[in-house]
């Protein structure tokens, strides 16, 4: 960033707001930090990037300007692509999964974490990228004569195309291209995540065996940077088939953290209505407006009890529930064993999940923790 007044966010010192290591900053002293993915909740928002400014040392917000200057955003691309139609993306990814099941490839199935090791044997539901970067060119050159034929007037209206759809982009020639240019020693997973409807909004990538540790498991199937369209932040309803039909009218909904998840519980705890978001700063009023009315079980992994990021997070999402007037159905969180990290492995080793309200949830937090639920939750008397 070039000025000691800041700190970029890394792996080591996440982002207090969204708790992901890149793109975001905040004060040295820690006061302030300036967040390149949230603004939801912002005290304001940076002057010339957008970003949400939000204040950790309340008292600053009745003194002028604590700097004339802010920090720059050098990742976000020059040019934004709107994604398309929800039934354009439905039309790529589906045929996508048909044209590259994850059948294709053992490792993603029967493979260490694979499909079959989770409980998950509907392998039609998921698909594959592979490693070469040139069977996923053709891949995407055959995607985009499709999406042509089926959707011409789309096409005539839209003249980027397969740009609209999240993780295609084209190169200087004019081909179209899947994910980045350059190839990858395995094969990776393609995860849909799908509306309530059972469309696919858009897909995750899992990536298989042995990563360094700069190297993130899970990433969006977008590259914005390509300027191409990025995918936002969708929720996945796993139990898509029932949610908002009488069937499901009555169940509890259970909101974790990925689609893997969320698919895990769904045919472990058909008492849940699984939802997953992309990560726990993800989409907080979406939550709140598809769960009014319902208890909620909230099931993230067990560093929210660790992590203040995660823990502010976490707290940000319950308050919001709190002080939505039209909601007065209960929150709850569900724990397990420390043995496990998420709410599958917990469920595919046979554990109970524990249900716990958020005071309880709270007195067992380190105080790092707690003081970012403090800040959040402005003193209130439950978890004083």
């Amino acid at each position: 960033m070039g000025d000691s007044r800041y700190r970029r966010a890394t792996r080591r010192e996440p982002c207090l707001i969204c708790g992901k290591p890149d793109w975001c900053s905040r004060t040295a002293d820690e006061k302030i930090s300036f967040c390149a993915r949230l603004t939801d909740g912002a005290d304001r928002l940076s002057r010339k990037e957008g970003w949400g400014v939000f204040y950790h040392d309340r008292e600053l917000l009745d003194q002028p300007r604590y700097f004339s200057s802010e920090p720059k955003n050098r990742f976000k691309p020059v040019e934004e692509i709107p994604f398309a139609p929800l039934e354009i993306r439905d039309f790529v990814y589906r045929t996508l999964l048909r044209l590259s099941p994850a059948s294709r490839y053992e490792n993603l199935t029967h493979g260490a974490k694979g499909l079959m090791e989770r409980g998950l044997a509907n392998f039609d539901d998921f698909g594959s990228l592979p490693g070469s970067a040139d069977e996923r060119r053709d891949l995407a050159a055959r995607l985009r004569l499709l999406l042509n034929q089926t959707f011409p007037v789309f096409v005539r209206q839209n003249p980027l195309g397969i740009r609209h759809v999240p993780g295609f982009w084209t190169d200087k020639t004019g081909a179209a291209c899947l994910w980045q240019d350059r190839d990858f020693r395995n094969s990776m997973l393609l995860i849909p995540y799908r509306a309530p409807t059972g469309k696919i909004q858009a897909c995750q990538i899992r990536f298989t065996g042995i990563l360094k540790p700069t190297e993130k498991r899970y990433l969006w199937l977008s590259l914005p940077a390509m300027n191409s369209a990025g995918c936002g932040t969708p929720l996945h309803f796993a139990a898509w088939k029932t949610f908002g039909a009488a069937a499901g009218s009555n169940k509890p909904i259970l909101i974790t953290e990925g689609a893997l998840k969320a698919d895990v519980v769904t045919r472990l705890r058909a008492d849940f209505s699984a939802v997953a978001t992309g990560g726990v700063a993800c989409a907080h009023e979406l939550l709140v407006n598809i769960s009014r009315g319902k208890s909620v079980y909230l099931a993230f992994d067990n560093d929210c009890r660790e992590n203040p990021a995660v823990a502010r997070q976490l707290a940000k999402l319950v308050k919001l529930r709190f002080d939505d007037a039209r909601n007065q159905a209960e929150t709850k969180i569900l724990v397990w064993t420390d043995n496990e990290k998420g709410v599958d492995d917990a469920l595919l080793k046979g554990e109970d999940l524990r249900e716990i309200s958020f005071a309880e949830w709270f007195s067992v937090l380190g105080e790092k923790c707690r003081d970012e639920v403090r800040k959040i939750w402005d003193e209130k008397p439950f978890i004083s």
